[in-house]
């Protein structure tokens, strides 16, 4: 893996540009947002953050920063989500209970909105171009439509989202026993289908927002057994593909989980991502490879659709027959740092960026050639 750049804080999310294959955006832990391109000899050329006091925090002493939002910084909690809307120039960093709006072309806060609870994480997946809202679920599994552009909450669910426009009564729909860890779309007999899967395992999909949801756990099998876990199978990220949800889990598994004939999300495959260390990273790449990430640095890619489409959907996939590993390749081993992975995503041009707990931004290649 390549170093391209690093900070002094811990990075928390990065997010790729729909409109720039080589382009991106991150978030540290105080609310810094740079901007990438690696194609340039200095990767991360803007930098900017809503609190003055962190103008030094920059290793290459940037200037490049803007004033505080009205409402200040300092009862905000640790900076958390990154959502990057590159076609409109806006970035979106959500901490603690605020959302905030960054406009990238003047490199200034455009909109602090305060929700009524902690918000937690965005709609999964690049911010498509055209797109002027996206969804956030807060702590209490309620998911809201969020105008990009206006910065704020709206009751209008563009067509997007479930293929119809749809109007709420309400600000939000949904709920969840625990914190959700990932939310985003499948497909399910041409259909879209909201999956939102929580830290403990129970989850709900969403055929419609006005109707009911079909709740379903995906630890009911894994939890029977005898004896106790060093590191619980509890969901830790998800990504989202065509039919399938991949979930990386703390104990270091990833499964494959599909929505099955009752019309519920039931796992179609387990497999180890990493021997020892939890998975903080899994992303399908357009090919239908699958990427995860450890805690401790290692990347890896995983042939999972081939296997799939292999095995007839009414049989169990074998104990023995594994997806092929494709690639691998350590953050750790790049930086000679003893770091934590926190984040990645998957860039337009067919690289892999990852952000750890150091500060440093580091890419692979997902091809082999």
């Amino acid at each position: 893996m390549e170093i391209l750049g690093s900070g002094r804080h811990s990075l928390m999310s990065l997010a790729a540009s729909a409109t720039t294959p080589s382009g991106f955006a991150a978030l540290d832990s105080v609310g810094v947002v740079s901007l990438w391109d690696t194609r340039l000899k200095r990767k991360d050329y803007v930098h900017m953050t809503n609190n003055n006091n962190n103008n030094n925090n920059n290793n290459n002493n940037n200037n490049n920063y803007t004033d505080s939002c009205d409402s200040g910084k300092k009862n905000m909690g640790e900076a958390t989500e990154l959502m990057l809307a590159s076609d409109l120039h806006i970035a979106a960093v959500l901490a603690d209970d605020t959302v905030t709006l960054y406009d990238l072309r003047q490199q200034s806060v455009l909109q602090c909105y305060k929700h009524s609870s902690e918000t937690v994480v965005f709609l999964n997946g690049t911010h498509p171009i055209g797109a002027t809202s996206t969804l956030i679920i807060d702590e209490k599994g309620a998911i809201f439509p969020f105008d990009v552009k206006n910065g704020a909450p709206t009751t209008c669910l563009s067509e997007r989202y479930f293929g119809v426009e749809k109007n709420l009564s309400e600000p939000s729909f949904g709920s969840l026993s625990n914190y959700c860890c990932a939310f985003g779309f499948i497909r399910n007999n041409g259909n879209s289908i909201l999956s939102v899967i929580g830290m403990d395992g129970n989850g709900a999909l969403y055929t419609d927002p006005l109707l009911p949801s079909v709740n379903f756990s995906i630890m009911d099998d894994l939890i029977a057994v005898d004896g106790q876990f060093v590191n619980p199978p509890f969901p830790t990220t998800c990504s989202f593909f065509e039919d399938y949800v991949a979930i990386g889990r703390a104990n270091g598994m990833y499964s494959i989980a599909t929505i099955d004939d009752d019309g519920s999300l039931t796992e179609v495959l387990a497999a180890p991502g990493h021997a020892s260390n939890g998975l903080c990273f899994v992303s399908w790449t357009s090919s239908g490879h699958l990427l995860t990430g450890s805690l401790c640095g290692e990347v890896s890619a995983w042939d999972v659709l081939a296997l799939l489409q292999e095995e007839p959907s009414e049989e169990e996939v074998e104990e023995g027959d594994l997806p092929p590993l494709i690639l691998a390749h350590s953050v750790r081993e790049s930086t000679g740092k003893h770091s934590i992975l926190n984040c990645g995503t998957v860039l337009g041009n067919g690289m892999f960026v990852a952000g750890d707990s150091m500060g440093f931004v580091t890419s692979c290649p997902l091809s082999q050639g």
